[in-house]
């Protein structure tokens, strides 16, 4: 019998996992090097939808910090709204 502990992985293999699914998605989408770590999660977030002051009261930040992200997000990525991000990304 298959022990479930042999199912998991361990936490490098994993962190090996997330960055090359990251590698595979910034192949695609190049232009996600621009955004600093926090953009990038903070962009996670804005994929669902949760208000920003959700997103700020997750993130553990000041609501008009997310906003100041949010700007520099669309900035980055040129986009003008948060519309235009679910639609440039609804395959993420």
């Amino acid at each position: 019998m298959e022990n479930k502990a042999d199912n998991k992985l361990g936490f490098f293999e994993y962190l090996t996992l997330a960055k090359q699914e990251f590698r595979a998605i910034q192949t695609t989408y190049p232009e996600f090097a621009r955004l600093s770590p926090r953009e990038l999660e903070v962009f996670a977030h804005l994929l669902t939808d949760k208000t920003q002051e959700e997103i700020a009261k997750e993130l553990s930040v000041s609501s008009s910090s997310i906003h100041f992200h949010c700007k520099n997000i669309y900035k980055k990525l040129e986009v003008s709204s948060r519309k235009q991000i679910l639609i440039r990304y609804k395959n993420l």
